[in-house]
């Protein structure tokens, strides 16, 4: 074991920690991993479950994926810190794009580690967050560092397009309550697209939502989503 590895074990065997993930194999088989190196790990599989359990006051960490039912860690952790919880925060994750890190770390999020990390990383992630640092995967900043800056959030227009297509709106109605052109609105579209990996616009709405970019729309707009993008 590596030197930093022992430090990061010494300094995280008192913590009790929130894990969250809505896999629970995958939970599980990490919560065996931690429950070696920590005081206590107690599980959540929910946006609503992973508040309650921080507002408790019985966890002193919280390691969460992003995606989970019925909203992401993302707006849980957005709600969590407007309610005033300083809970340290690792985000452990398969997503690498910088637009989603960066979403994690202005959410309120004091780290970020790649699943396919080996688990000494995630280990130093705990250990320095719970030291009032930051930590984000070393490989995953030298990407963040050499991609463009617009890769690393959505402009504001970018994000009033994909708010609207959301709330089932067609193209021609945002371009109209935004005053900009169809082929803008066409083009800010499948820039969105091409910046989550999807193909539709109800992929991109679910995709989204997801990852707590924007907020859950009710089923019916995905079906107007839906015509929108057969059109």
């Amino acid at each position: 074991m590596k030197a930093n590895a022992r430090i990061a074990s010494k300094s995280t065997r008192k913590l009790r920690v929130l894990l969250a993930d809505e896999h629970r194999c995958v939970a599980e088989g990490l919560a065996g991993l931690l429950a070696k190196r920590t005081s206590s790990v107690r599980l959540v599989h929910d946006g609503e479950a992973l508040i309650e359990a921080v507002l408790e006051g019985q966890v002193d960490l919280l390691i969460t994926d992003i995606a989970m039912p019925p909203f992401s860690a993302l707006q849980a952790l957005q709600r969590l810190r407007q309610q005033g919880s300083d809970i340290p925060v690792v985000v452990l994750s398969t997503h690498s794009e910088p637009l989603i890190v960066r979403e994690a770390m202005q959410a309120g999020a004091n780290g970020y580690v790649l699943k396919q990390s080996p688990s000494s990383e995630l280990f130093n992630a705990m250990a320095e967050v719970c030291a009032g640092n930051q930590f984000i995967s070393p490989q995953l900043m030298a990407s963040l560092l050499e991609a463009p800056e617009s890769l690393h959030r959505l402009t504001r227009r970018q994000r009033e397009v994909i708010e609207s297509m959301a709330k089932g709106k067609r193209t021609s109605e945002i371009a109209a309550e935004l005053g900009i052109s169809i082929r803008t609105v066409e083009s800010h579209r499948q820039s969105l697209l091409d910046l989550l990996g999807v193909h539709s616009g109800v992929a991109l709405i679910r995709e989204a939502e997801r990852l707590g970019l924007i907020p859950v729309a009710p089923y019916e707009l995905y079906v107007a989503a839906e015509d929108e993008s057969l059109h």
